[in-house]
């Protein structure tokens, strides 16, 4: 009984992970977003410059704060360190 549980866990387990790997390796942002790390509040850094990106802050009401705009190799940094935020990353510019 227990073996069987373990091996349903284990099976579910390997499904729902597959099943977000397949979703995260379609979608066009996933596939970005790998071009671009170390994305902290207030900096990102551009990888392998597929054309120039920059980081951004998403506060809670909407707005947003943009950083500098970097080619390959370069980071992109928020001029201040900002409350409020609900998002934060990197996106082509």
């Amino acid at each position: 009984m227990i073996g069987n549980v373990v091996l349903g866990v284990t099976v579910l387990g390997t499904v729902l992970a597959g099943g977000v790997a397949v979703d995260a390796a379609t979608a066009p942002e996933a596939k970005a977003a790998a071009r671009w790390g170390q994305i902290t509040q207030t900096q990102g850094k551009n990888y392998t410059g597929c054309g120039k990106a920059q980081h951004f802050n998403r506060f809670k009401n909407g707005t947003f704060a943009w950083g500098n705009v970097v080619g390959a190799n370069a980071w992109s940094k928020q001029k201040l360190c900002y409350a409020n935020i609900s998002q934060y990353g990197m996106a082509r510019a």
